[in-house]
């Protein structure tokens, strides 16, 4: 089984970024295919412009981040 609605990666960190933009993570992400960095996501220090290996790295630090605490059933404040 699959969590994941894409077939490949630039459609899988879409979707991981999308999941984190609905979880209040991130502010904001644009995607655009002709730059160099085509994945552009806004934090509250700014707009980061990436890559697509290192918006999916930028996605899996988020994620632990902001849920590793939940996940080990710790109480977060």
């Amino acid at each position: 089984m699959s969590i994941w609605a894409s077939d490949n990666r630039s459609g899988q960190v879409r979707e991981a970024l999308t999941m984190l933009l609905s979880q209040g993570v991130i502010d904001d992400f644009r995607i655009r295919p002709e730059d160099d960095f085509p994945f552009r996501v806004q934090t509250p220090a700014g707009v980061v412009p990436m890559t697509e290996h290192q918006a999916a790295h930028f996605a899996l630090g988020a994620t632990v981040a902001h849920f590793g605490r939940l996940a080990r059933c710790e109480e977060t404040f």
